[in-house]
């Protein structure tokens, strides 16, 4: 306990102070009091010295005697209660300082989360409160537990930084809490993946904010939350508020459009296809996924984002692409360019350092 905290401890004033004040003023011994309180002396010592509470019995049996009314006492109970408590939970978030150092807190302080300042106890009750838990221990059982606890449906505790991975996904979770949502439609959803194959290719200077509405219309959470220090995620799906609806959370890890959408395409086929019951975190080393159900997300996400285009033609060898030829096939299967170089890319039909400049840069 720090010094200053146990000084104020130490300047309580509780009921007694005043019981025994008043006593001395009027030469009453504690002895006299409990004889005229009808209550034990070593029970009204403990009252006196502030180890038990004042209760309104005794409040209504001091007016008689003290001449102080019944209220007053139990206005001097509720403040020193209250008082008493607020020093109570100083001690705990003090007790508790050591956590702070697992998060990153530059990053949460840029995002709000944290305020500024020297770490501090009034930091952890800020981290309690971001995560709606009553104390480390509850945020340990929730995102480390390998049972896996209830209020998360996996464990982060193989994860390279759970800490700072804890903080991205509950971060999206305030987001979500944020959004105008209509009732979760499925074939409208799949609707919204046609018009948002339109918005991948034309991409807009707004298709951020256009896919958000797009989602919402649809009854799913859309949320961009940027990647925090340590904690590479490419993105996330969930099912939140008993089921209801789809929280489809994305980073800017690789600050392009072309992992944008591909990560957007892949979390919607986990919200299509995959079970309500279970957590997806894609890109994410250490943690638990079905490979099955990722590898049929990726399929997904590729056939709906190429529309048609056959990379695998040119998946066996490299070729000295154009820009020229790029955009003729941009034009013919309506697939951004930057998308089509990222795919002839990843299968090693086009160098990595060619033609980058068609590749749309984002920012959350």
């Amino acid at each position: 306990m720090s010094e200053d905290l146990q000084i104020q401890k130490d300047l309580l004033v509780c009921p007694g102070d005043t019981i025994q004040e008043t006593i001395d003023i009027l030469g009453m011994s504690q002895r006299e009091l409990a004889e005229r309180l009808g209550y034990p002396t070593n029970k009204l010592n403990q009252l006196i010295k502030g180890d038990v509470g004042l209760s309104p019995e005794m409040a209504a049996k001091l007016e008689h005697v003290l001449g102080i009314s019944a209220r007053t006492w139990l206005e001097l109970e509720g403040m020193y209660q209250e008082e008493k408590l607020a020093l109570a939970e100083k001690e705990r978030m003090e007790n508790q300082k050591a956590w702070l150092d697992q998060f990153p807190i530059a990053a949460m302080r840029k995002l709000g989360i944290l305020s500024g300042g020297r770490k501090g106890s009034r930091h952890v009750e800020e981290l309690l409160r971001f995560f709606q838990v009553a104390s480390y221990k509850e945020w340990k059982r929730i995102y480390l537990d390998e049972e896996i606890a209830i209020a998360f449906k996996i464990s982060l505790a193989q994860a390279s930084n759970p800490y700072a991975l804890s903080v991205w996904l509950k971060q999206g979770e305030w987001q979500a809490q944020k959004l105008e949502l209509a009732e979760y439609d499925a074939t409208k959803f799949k609707q919204c993946l046609k018009t948002a194959q339109i918005l991948a290719y034309k991409q807009p200077k707004d298709f951020q904010e256009q896919l958000q509405q797009l989602c919402a219309h649809c009854g799913v959470a859309l949320v961009y939350t940027p990647m925090l220090p340590k904690a590479p995620v490419n993105g996330s799906t969930r099912w939140l508020k008993r089921r209801r609806y789809p929280l489809l959370q994305l980073s800017d890890r690789y600050k392009t459009a072309d992992f944008f959408w591909f990560a957007f395409f892949h979390e919607a086929a986990h919200i299509l296809k995959h079970g309500k019951t279970e957590v997806f975190l894609d890109g994410v080393k250490g943690v638990a996924q079905d490979e099955q159900k990722e590898k049929e997300a990726d399929q997904f996400a590729l056939k709906t984002l190429l529309r048609g285009f056959p990379l695998q033609t040119y998946s066996r060898h490299a070729k000295l692409w154009s820009q020229a030829e790029i955009m003729k096939f941009s034009d013919r299967y309506e697939v951004h360019p930057g998308i089509l170089v990222a795919q002839l890319q990843r299968v090693g039909s086009l160098s990595k350092k060619n033609l980058n400049g068609l590749k749309v840069k984002i920012k959350f």
